[in-house]
């Protein structure tokens, strides 16, 4: 059996696809209950969120007046949504990164501080560019009284 390089060997574009869109699934989703409370926070100030300025006033108090008044699945709220977006984010950001990685690394695949950098700086761009359009869609779909009726 051949041996392995460093990194795990051949590069596999759809693994690395896949473990970043669960990774940032993944993290979307445990974060999932302080981006509620935060989101609620910030809306409780407008006046046409059907709320009083003083229904949340700290976490503590947001945790619990969720969870009586609502139920425990109720931290997640809204999370299939984020990690619809967020999937394809993560995912082609950690793919872009380890290409990035490969090409830029000297003899031996060293890589200094300055080219992680650069190869992570690439990997946000490219991201971003990949996934621009579906954010584009989704703030469109997303506006009040929208023309839109769907992706097509």
């Amino acid at each position: 059996m051949a041996k392995e390089e460093k990194g795990g060997g051949a590069y596999v574009p759809l693994k690395m696809f896949l473990a970043g869109g669960i990774a940032g699934a993944s993290a979307r989703t445990a974060s999932a209950p302080l981006d509620r409370i935060k989101l609620l926070f910030q809306v409780q100030a407008m006046a046409s969120s059907g709320m009083t300025s003083t229904a949340y006033t700290g976490v503590y108090q947001s945790l619990r007046k969720i969870y009586t008044e609502e139920g425990v699945l109720a931290f997640w709220k809204g999370n299939f949504t984020n990690v619809v977006r967020v999937f394809p984010y993560s995912a082609c950001q950690l793919m872009a990164n380890d290409l990035y990685k490969r090409l830029l690394s000297g003899e031996g695949g060293t890589l200094s501080v300055s080219t992680r950098l650069i190869a992570g700086a690439f990997a946000g761009m490219t991201a971003t560019a990949v996934t621009h359009p579906l954010d584009t869609v989704r703030l469109r779909l997303a506006m009040p009284k929208h023309p839109y009726t769907g992706l097509g």
